[in-house]
Protein backbone atom coordinates (compact mmCIF):
# COMPACT_ATOMS: atom_id res chain seq x y z
CA UNK A 1 0.00 0.00 0.00
CA UNK A 2 2.69 2.36 0.77
CA UNK A 3 4.41 1.59 -2.42
CA UNK A 4 0.80 2.37 -4.32
CA UNK A 5 0.73 4.97 -2.37
CA UNK A 6 4.25 6.90 -3.56
CA UNK A 7 3.53 6.33 -6.85
CA UNK A 8 -0.42 7.63 -6.82
CA UNK A 9 0.55 11.07 -5.10
CA UNK A 10 3.70 11.05 -7.43
CA UNK A 11 0.91 10.87 -9.92
CA UNK A 12 -1.52 13.41 -8.44
CA UNK A 13 0.97 15.89 -7.69
CA UNK A 14 2.36 16.11 -10.86
CA UNK A 15 -1.22 16.14 -13.15
CA UNK A 16 -1.87 19.25 -9.90
CA UNK A 17 0.86 20.90 -10.96
CA UNK A 18 1.13 20.96 -14.70
CA UNK A 19 -2.47 22.45 -14.11
CA UNK A 20 -0.98 24.91 -11.80
CA UNK A 21 1.46 25.86 -14.17
CA UNK A 22 -0.74 26.45 -17.32
CA UNK A 23 -3.26 28.99 -15.25
CA UNK A 24 -0.05 30.90 -13.84
CA UNK A 25 1.11 31.44 -17.38
CA UNK A 26 -2.21 32.22 -18.71
CA UNK A 27 -2.14 34.94 -16.21
CA UNK A 28 1.37 36.04 -17.34
CA UNK A 29 0.24 35.72 -20.78
CA UNK A 30 -2.72 38.44 -19.83
CA UNK A 31 -0.24 40.87 -18.10
CA UNK A 32 1.74 40.83 -21.29
CA UNK A 33 -1.68 40.96 -23.35
CA UNK A 34 -2.76 44.23 -21.64
CA UNK A 35 0.65 45.78 -21.96
CA UNK A 36 0.18 44.90 -25.74
CA UNK A 37 -2.95 46.40 -25.90
CA UNK A 38 -2.17 49.70 -24.30
CA UNK A 39 0.80 50.05 -26.72
CA UNK A 40 -1.85 49.32 -29.55
CA UNK A 41 -4.22 52.05 -28.73
CA UNK A 42 -1.51 54.88 -27.75
CA UNK A 43 1.34 54.50 -30.31
CA UNK A 44 5.28 53.71 -29.50
CA UNK A 45 6.22 57.59 -29.17
CA UNK A 46 8.39 58.46 -26.24
CA UNK A 47 5.18 60.02 -24.15
CA UNK A 48 3.85 56.06 -24.87
CA UNK A 49 6.22 54.70 -22.92
CA UNK A 50 6.23 57.19 -20.30
CA UNK A 51 2.93 56.49 -19.53
CA UNK A 52 3.64 52.60 -20.17
CA UNK A 53 5.87 53.79 -16.67
CA UNK A 54 2.80 54.68 -14.54
CA UNK A 55 0.22 51.98 -15.93
CA UNK A 56 2.38 49.27 -15.24
CA UNK A 57 2.07 50.03 -11.52
CA UNK A 58 -1.66 49.25 -11.98
CA UNK A 59 -1.71 46.50 -14.59
CA UNK A 60 1.69 44.52 -13.02
CA UNK A 61 0.67 45.20 -9.37
CA UNK A 62 0.79 41.89 -6.84
CA UNK A 63 0.97 41.51 -3.38
CA UNK A 64 2.95 38.75 -3.50
CA UNK A 65 5.18 37.96 -6.75
CA UNK A 66 7.68 40.57 -8.48
CA UNK A 67 6.77 41.32 -11.79
CA UNK A 68 8.99 42.83 -14.35
CA UNK A 69 8.58 44.19 -17.98
CA UNK A 70 10.37 44.84 -20.99
CA UNK A 71 9.98 46.25 -24.17
CA UNK A 72 12.07 46.16 -27.02
CA UNK A 73 12.03 47.32 -30.52
CA UNK A 74 13.00 45.10 -33.38
CA UNK A 75 16.67 46.64 -33.48
CA UNK A 76 17.04 45.44 -29.53
CA UNK A 77 16.98 48.49 -28.32
CA UNK A 78 15.28 48.99 -25.16
CA UNK A 79 12.14 51.50 -25.05
CA UNK A 80 10.63 50.66 -21.57
CA UNK A 81 11.06 48.46 -18.23
CA UNK A 82 13.64 47.20 -16.11
CA UNK A 83 17.09 46.89 -17.53
CA UNK A 84 18.13 43.79 -15.80
CA UNK A 85 15.43 42.12 -17.28
CA UNK A 86 16.49 43.37 -20.76
CA UNK A 87 20.12 42.86 -20.21
CA UNK A 88 19.61 38.97 -19.27
CA UNK A 89 17.74 38.30 -22.78
CA UNK A 90 18.82 40.33 -24.74
CA UNK A 91 20.66 38.66 -28.28
CA UNK A 92 17.94 36.14 -28.14
CA UNK A 93 17.05 35.50 -31.61
CA UNK A 94 13.81 33.05 -31.14
CA UNK A 95 11.57 33.63 -33.61
CA UNK A 96 8.57 32.32 -31.84
CA UNK A 97 6.01 34.81 -31.33
CA UNK A 98 5.07 34.10 -28.37
CA UNK A 99 7.20 30.98 -25.68
CA UNK A 100 7.99 30.82 -21.69
CA UNK A 101 11.47 30.36 -20.00
CA UNK A 102 12.49 30.46 -16.57
CA UNK A 103 16.00 33.23 -15.94
CA UNK A 104 17.27 34.42 -13.04
CA UNK A 105 17.93 38.04 -12.19
CA UNK A 106 19.55 39.11 -9.28
CA UNK A 107 19.64 36.20 -7.55
CA UNK A 108 16.10 35.30 -7.97
CA UNK A 109 14.29 32.84 -10.11
CA UNK A 110 11.88 34.20 -12.72
CA UNK A 111 9.34 32.93 -15.07
CA UNK A 112 9.05 34.40 -18.51
CA UNK A 113 6.78 35.53 -21.40
CA UNK A 114 8.15 36.57 -24.71
CA UNK A 115 5.59 38.09 -27.53
CA UNK A 116 6.31 39.59 -30.34
CA UNK A 117 3.53 41.93 -31.94
CA UNK A 118 3.29 44.32 -34.73
CA UNK A 119 2.47 47.92 -34.23
CA UNK A 120 1.48 50.49 -37.47
CA UNK A 121 2.00 54.23 -37.06
CA UNK A 122 2.76 57.07 -39.32
CA UNK A 123 6.00 55.88 -39.91
CA UNK A 124 4.88 52.24 -40.56
CA UNK A 125 5.31 49.39 -39.28
CA UNK A 126 7.33 47.82 -36.50
CA UNK A 127 7.76 44.40 -34.47
CA UNK A 128 7.81 45.37 -30.91
CA UNK A 129 9.16 42.34 -28.28
CA UNK A 130 7.63 42.69 -24.82
CA UNK A 131 8.70 40.38 -22.19
CA UNK A 132 6.83 40.17 -18.60
CA UNK A 133 8.63 38.16 -15.80
CA UNK A 134 7.34 36.71 -12.28
CA UNK A 135 9.11 35.49 -9.51
CA UNK A 136 8.23 32.07 -8.35
CA UNK A 137 6.87 32.88 -5.06
CA UNK A 138 3.35 32.26 -5.90
CA UNK A 139 3.81 29.14 -7.92
CA UNK A 140 5.71 27.67 -5.39
CA UNK A 141 3.63 28.44 -2.29
CA UNK A 142 0.61 27.00 -4.53
CA UNK A 143 3.07 23.96 -5.43
CA UNK A 144 3.50 22.94 -2.05
CA UNK A 145 -0.04 23.50 -0.87
CA UNK A 146 -1.09 21.01 -3.55
CA UNK A 147 1.48 18.60 -2.39
CA UNK A 148 0.37 18.77 1.30
CA UNK A 149 -3.40 18.38 0.15
CA UNK A 150 -2.65 15.23 -2.35
CA UNK A 151 0.14 13.48 0.41
CA UNK A 152 -1.48 14.53 4.10
CA UNK A 153 -4.92 12.81 3.08
CA UNK A 154 -3.35 9.72 1.30
CA UNK A 155 -1.22 8.84 4.74
CA UNK A 156 -4.04 9.43 6.66
CA UNK A 157 -5.76 6.70 4.16
CA UNK A 158 -2.55 4.29 4.78
CA UNK A 159 -3.12 4.50 8.77
CA UNK A 160 -7.06 4.12 8.70
CA UNK A 161 -5.93 1.19 6.33
CA UNK A 162 -3.46 0.18 8.60
CA UNK A 163 -5.66 -0.17 11.73
CA UNK A 164 -8.47 -1.74 9.94
CA UNK A 165 -6.30 -4.50 8.59
CA UNK A 166 -4.44 -5.30 11.58
CA UNK A 167 -7.81 -5.58 13.64
CA UNK A 168 -9.31 -7.94 10.52
CA UNK A 169 -6.02 -9.72 10.35
CA UNK A 170 -5.80 -10.51 14.03
CA UNK A 171 -9.01 -11.91 14.32
CA UNK A 172 -9.48 -13.73 11.21
CA UNK A 173 -5.77 -15.24 12.38
CA UNK A 174 -7.75 -15.86 15.35
CA UNK A 175 -8.97 -19.50 15.02
CA UNK A 176 -5.74 -20.11 13.66
CA UNK A 177 -4.07 -19.53 16.70
CA UNK A 178 -6.84 -21.38 18.52
CA UNK A 179 -6.04 -24.62 16.21
CA UNK A 180 -2.26 -24.40 17.06
CA UNK A 181 -3.11 -24.55 20.97
CA UNK A 182 -5.09 -27.57 20.34
CA UNK A 183 -2.59 -29.20 18.28
CA UNK A 184 0.68 -28.28 20.70
CA UNK A 185 -1.32 -29.19 23.71
CA UNK A 186 -1.98 -32.52 22.33
CA UNK A 187 0.24 -35.46 23.53
CA UNK A 188 1.55 -38.54 20.98
CA UNK A 189 -1.21 -40.63 22.43
CA UNK A 190 -4.12 -38.57 22.09
CA UNK A 191 -5.37 -38.97 18.38
CA UNK A 192 -9.23 -38.07 18.70
CA UNK A 193 -10.48 -35.60 16.66
CA UNK A 194 -10.28 -31.58 17.77
CA UNK A 195 -13.42 -29.80 18.01
CA UNK A 196 -13.14 -26.32 17.21
CA UNK A 197 -16.78 -24.85 17.15
CA UNK A 198 -17.70 -21.32 15.67
CA UNK A 199 -14.88 -21.25 13.62
CA UNK A 200 -14.35 -19.95 10.27
CA UNK A 201 -15.31 -22.41 6.79
CA UNK A 202 -11.42 -22.20 5.66
CA UNK A 203 -9.88 -22.99 9.31
CA UNK A 204 -12.66 -25.60 9.56
CA UNK A 205 -11.25 -26.89 6.59
CA UNK A 206 -7.98 -27.01 7.46
CA UNK A 207 -9.07 -28.89 11.17
CA UNK A 208 -11.19 -31.50 9.27
CA UNK A 209 -7.57 -32.29 7.50
CA UNK A 210 -5.86 -32.67 10.76
CA UNK A 211 -9.07 -34.86 12.24
CA UNK A 212 -8.24 -37.03 8.57
CA UNK A 213 -4.84 -37.54 9.40
CA UNK A 214 -5.33 -38.82 12.79
CA UNK A 215 -7.87 -41.09 11.95
CA UNK A 216 -5.76 -42.19 9.31
CA UNK A 217 -2.54 -42.53 12.39
CA UNK A 218 -5.15 -43.98 14.87
CA UNK A 219 -5.97 -46.36 12.18
CA UNK A 220 -2.29 -47.37 11.28
CA UNK A 221 -1.02 -47.43 14.74
CA UNK A 222 -3.92 -49.94 15.33
CA UNK A 223 -3.27 -51.94 12.57
CA UNK A 224 0.49 -52.06 13.21
CA UNK A 225 -0.31 -53.01 17.16
CA UNK A 226 -2.48 -55.79 15.87
CA UNK A 227 0.16 -56.59 13.18
CA UNK A 228 2.78 -57.03 15.67
CA UNK A 229 0.61 -58.99 18.32
CA UNK A 230 -0.80 -61.21 15.69
CA UNK A 231 3.27 -61.94 14.75
CA UNK A 232 4.16 -62.12 17.72
CA UNK A 233 1.65 -64.84 18.43
CA UNK A 234 2.44 -66.55 15.15
CA UNK A 235 6.05 -66.67 16.38
CA UNK A 236 6.12 -67.71 19.67
CA UNK A 237 3.99 -70.67 18.37
CA UNK A 238 6.52 -72.72 16.44
CA UNK A 239 9.42 -71.34 18.88
CA UNK A 240 6.89 -73.31 22.02
CA UNK A 241 6.72 -75.57 19.61
CA UNK A 242 10.49 -75.81 19.30
CA UNK A 243 11.54 -75.16 22.65
CA UNK A 244 9.04 -78.08 24.15
CA UNK A 245 10.79 -81.06 21.67
CA UNK A 246 14.19 -80.07 22.89
CA UNK A 247 13.57 -79.73 26.65
CA UNK A 248 11.70 -83.77 25.34
CA UNK A 249 14.79 -84.70 23.53
CA UNK A 250 17.00 -83.85 26.76
CA UNK A 251 15.59 -86.97 28.78
CA UNK A 252 15.57 -89.49 25.56
CA UNK A 253 18.36 -91.80 25.19
CA UNK A 254 16.11 -94.36 22.15
CA UNK A 255 18.17 -92.94 19.17
CA UNK A 256 14.65 -93.56 17.02
CA UNK A 257 12.78 -91.75 19.43
CA UNK A 258 15.27 -88.80 19.26
CA UNK A 259 15.57 -88.60 15.88
CA UNK A 260 11.70 -88.01 15.65
CA UNK A 261 11.65 -85.62 18.09
CA UNK A 262 14.63 -83.77 16.42
CA UNK A 263 12.48 -84.07 13.13
CA UNK A 264 9.56 -82.39 14.74
CA UNK A 265 12.25 -79.22 16.16
CA UNK A 266 13.06 -79.11 12.28
CA UNK A 267 9.84 -79.00 10.72
CA UNK A 268 9.11 -76.12 13.63
CA UNK A 269 12.32 -74.20 13.01
CA UNK A 270 11.32 -73.93 9.24
CA UNK A 271 7.76 -72.66 9.67
CA UNK A 272 9.38 -69.84 12.00
CA UNK A 273 11.46 -69.24 8.89
CA UNK A 274 8.75 -69.32 6.50
CA UNK A 275 6.69 -67.14 8.83
CA UNK A 276 9.80 -64.63 9.35
CA UNK A 277 10.11 -64.56 5.55
CA UNK A 278 7.09 -63.59 4.97
CA UNK A 279 6.84 -60.68 7.63
CA UNK A 280 9.67 -59.45 5.79
CA UNK A 281 8.57 -59.61 2.31
CA UNK A 282 5.37 -58.03 3.66
CA UNK A 283 7.32 -55.17 5.35
CA UNK A 284 9.17 -54.63 2.27
CA UNK A 285 5.86 -54.66 0.31
CA UNK A 286 4.14 -51.65 2.14
CA UNK A 287 3.05 -48.31 0.60
CA UNK A 288 5.50 -46.55 3.05
CA UNK A 289 8.20 -48.52 0.68
CA UNK A 290 7.10 -47.56 -2.63
CA UNK A 291 9.40 -44.26 -2.76
CA UNK A 292 12.56 -47.18 -2.65
CA UNK A 293 11.21 -49.09 -4.96
CA UNK A 294 12.68 -49.13 -8.81
CA UNK A 295 9.66 -49.49 -11.66
CA UNK A 296 10.90 -50.33 -14.53
CA UNK A 297 9.47 -52.15 -18.07
CA UNK A 298 9.43 -55.61 -18.37
CA UNK A 299 7.41 -58.62 -19.64
CA UNK A 300 5.46 -60.11 -17.15
CA UNK A 301 5.32 -63.56 -19.75
CA UNK A 302 8.75 -64.52 -18.93
CA UNK A 303 8.81 -63.46 -15.09
CA UNK A 304 5.63 -65.78 -14.67
CA UNK A 305 7.20 -68.39 -16.76
CA UNK A 306 10.96 -68.41 -14.42
CA UNK A 307 8.55 -68.66 -11.52
CA UNK A 308 6.24 -71.42 -12.90
CA UNK A 309 9.36 -73.21 -13.80
CA UNK A 310 11.21 -72.69 -9.72
CA UNK A 311 7.76 -73.90 -8.65
CA UNK A 312 7.67 -77.29 -10.56
CA UNK A 313 9.33 -78.97 -8.12
CA UNK A 314 6.89 -77.82 -4.65
CA UNK A 315 4.17 -79.29 -7.01
CA UNK A 316 5.53 -82.94 -7.97
CA UNK A 317 5.91 -83.36 -4.05
CA UNK A 318 1.92 -83.01 -4.38
CA UNK A 319 1.64 -84.88 -7.67
CA UNK A 320 -0.11 -81.65 -9.20
CA UNK A 321 0.15 -80.90 -12.56
CA UNK A 322 1.30 -77.22 -12.94
CA UNK A 323 0.87 -75.77 -16.34
CA UNK A 324 1.52 -71.82 -17.36
CA UNK A 325 0.14 -70.55 -20.67
CA UNK A 326 2.09 -67.89 -22.24
CA UNK A 327 0.07 -64.60 -24.01
CA UNK A 328 0.08 -64.42 -27.28
CA UNK A 329 1.96 -60.96 -27.60
CA UNK A 330 4.58 -59.39 -25.23
CA UNK A 331 2.89 -58.91 -21.30
CA UNK A 332 4.67 -55.42 -20.95
CA UNK A 333 3.82 -53.63 -17.50
CA UNK A 334 5.68 -50.98 -15.04
CA UNK A 335 7.00 -52.52 -12.33
CA UNK A 336 9.40 -54.51 -9.66
CA UNK A 337 10.82 -57.77 -11.03
CA UNK A 338 11.60 -58.60 -7.44
CA UNK A 339 7.80 -57.57 -5.98
CA UNK A 340 6.33 -59.51 -8.83
CA UNK A 341 7.95 -62.54 -8.62
CA UNK A 342 7.22 -62.92 -4.87
CA UNK A 343 3.04 -62.02 -5.81
CA UNK A 344 3.15 -64.91 -8.37
CA UNK A 345 5.33 -67.22 -6.02
CA UNK A 346 2.51 -66.42 -3.23
CA UNK A 347 -0.17 -66.94 -5.54
CA UNK A 348 1.30 -70.80 -7.08
CA UNK A 349 2.20 -71.68 -3.06
CA UNK A 350 -1.13 -70.81 -1.93
CA UNK A 351 -2.96 -72.76 -4.99
CA UNK A 352 -0.72 -75.80 -4.84
CA UNK A 353 -0.77 -75.54 -0.55
CA UNK A 354 -4.50 -75.82 -0.92
CA UNK A 355 -5.04 -78.09 -3.84
CA UNK A 356 -5.39 -82.14 -2.94
CA UNK A 357 -3.14 -84.48 -4.19
CA UNK A 358 -3.27 -85.13 -7.32
CA UNK A 359 -4.88 -81.82 -8.55
CA UNK A 360 -4.22 -79.73 -11.21
CA UNK A 361 -2.93 -75.83 -11.16
CA UNK A 362 -2.65 -73.06 -14.35
CA UNK A 363 -1.43 -69.90 -14.63
CA UNK A 364 -2.61 -67.88 -17.76
CA UNK A 365 -1.91 -64.40 -18.77
CA UNK A 366 -3.66 -62.39 -20.93
CA UNK A 367 -2.66 -59.47 -23.04
CA UNK A 368 -5.81 -56.66 -23.95
CA UNK A 369 -5.57 -53.29 -25.66
CA UNK A 370 -5.76 -51.13 -22.52
CA UNK A 371 -4.60 -54.01 -19.66
CA UNK A 372 -2.55 -57.26 -18.90
CA UNK A 373 -4.94 -60.29 -17.22
CA UNK A 374 -2.73 -62.52 -14.61
CA UNK A 375 -4.97 -65.66 -13.61
CA UNK A 376 -4.16 -68.64 -11.25
CA UNK A 377 -6.46 -71.49 -11.15
CA UNK A 378 -7.14 -74.53 -9.74
CA UNK A 379 -9.46 -77.23 -9.36
CA UNK A 380 -8.96 -77.39 -5.15
CA UNK A 381 -12.05 -77.21 -2.57
CA UNK A 382 -12.01 -73.71 -2.85
CA UNK A 383 -13.25 -70.82 -0.51
CA UNK A 384 -16.73 -70.25 0.99
CA UNK A 385 -17.96 -66.56 0.09
CA UNK A 386 -17.75 -65.76 4.36
CA UNK A 387 -13.98 -66.74 4.30
CA UNK A 388 -13.61 -64.80 0.58
CA UNK A 389 -13.49 -61.79 2.10
CA UNK A 390 -10.77 -62.20 4.71
CA UNK A 391 -8.79 -64.34 2.43
CA UNK A 392 -6.22 -61.57 2.19
CA UNK A 393 -5.92 -60.20 5.21
CA UNK A 394 -3.05 -61.09 7.20
CA UNK A 395 -2.61 -64.21 8.85
CA UNK A 396 -5.91 -65.28 7.58
CA UNK A 397 -5.99 -68.95 7.72
CA UNK A 398 -9.26 -71.02 6.19
CA UNK A 399 -10.21 -73.04 9.12
CA UNK A 400 -10.14 -77.29 8.37
CA UNK A 401 -8.16 -76.97 5.64
CA UNK A 402 -5.74 -78.96 7.22
CA UNK A 403 -2.91 -76.76 5.98
CA UNK A 404 0.27 -75.47 8.16
CA UNK A 405 0.66 -72.01 6.44
CA UNK A 406 1.59 -68.42 7.69
CA UNK A 407 -1.49 -66.76 6.40
CA UNK A 408 0.53 -64.24 4.67
CA UNK A 409 0.68 -64.98 1.25
CA UNK A 410 -2.26 -63.79 0.05
CA UNK A 411 -1.44 -61.01 1.89
CA UNK A 412 1.61 -60.52 0.52
CA UNK A 413 -0.36 -60.90 -2.66
CA UNK A 414 -2.95 -58.07 -1.71
CA UNK A 415 0.37 -55.73 -1.08
CA UNK A 416 1.92 -55.87 -3.99
CA UNK A 417 -0.78 -55.55 -6.02
CA UNK A 418 -2.04 -52.20 -4.46
CA UNK A 419 2.06 -51.24 -5.00
CA UNK A 420 1.23 -51.69 -8.87
CA UNK A 421 -1.75 -50.28 -8.84
CA UNK A 422 -2.79 -53.39 -10.20
CA UNK A 423 -6.85 -54.65 -9.44
CA UNK A 424 -7.06 -58.16 -7.69
CA UNK A 425 -10.23 -60.42 -8.14
CA UNK A 426 -11.28 -64.31 -6.74
CA UNK A 427 -13.86 -65.75 -8.31
CA UNK A 428 -14.97 -69.67 -8.45
CA UNK A 429 -13.44 -71.79 -11.21
CA UNK A 430 -17.06 -73.55 -11.75
CA UNK A 431 -20.11 -74.16 -9.38
CA UNK A 432 -18.50 -77.00 -7.45
CA UNK A 433 -15.15 -76.43 -6.95
CA UNK A 434 -12.03 -74.58 -7.38
CA UNK A 435 -10.48 -71.19 -7.14
CA UNK A 436 -9.62 -68.31 -9.70
CA UNK A 437 -7.78 -65.43 -8.78
CA UNK A 438 -6.77 -62.76 -11.09
CA UNK A 439 -4.55 -59.56 -11.05
CA UNK A 440 -5.30 -57.15 -13.37
CA UNK A 441 -2.48 -54.94 -13.90
CA UNK A 442 -2.02 -51.52 -16.32
CA UNK A 443 -0.85 -52.07 -19.92
CA UNK A 444 2.49 -49.98 -20.79
CA UNK A 445 2.04 -48.06 -24.01
CA UNK A 446 5.20 -48.21 -25.67
CA UNK A 447 6.30 -45.39 -27.39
Amino acid sequence: MLLLILVDSTLLNRLAINALEKELDADLHSSSEDITDYLKQSGIDGKDFELLENASRILLNDNVDKILFSVTNENGILLSGDYNLFNITKGNTSKLKSYYFFTEINHEKFRVIRSTFKVINSAGAHDINIQVAVTLNRRNALANKILVGIVVPQLLLVLVSFLIISISVKRGLAPLGELQSAVSRRSEKNLSPINLPNIPEEVSLVANSINQLMKQLQNLISGQNQFIADAAHQLRTPLAGAQAQLELAEFEDNPVLLKAILLKVHQSLDRLLHTINQLLILAKSQPEAMSMIKMESLDLNSISKEVASEMVPTAIQKNIDLGFEEGATPAMIQGNAERLKELLYNLLDNAIRYTQYGGWVTMSIKVTDEDVELTVVDNGPGISMTDRDKIFDRFHRVIGSGQDGSGLGLAIVKEIANLHNADIFVSDKNSDQGLQVTVIFNKLIES
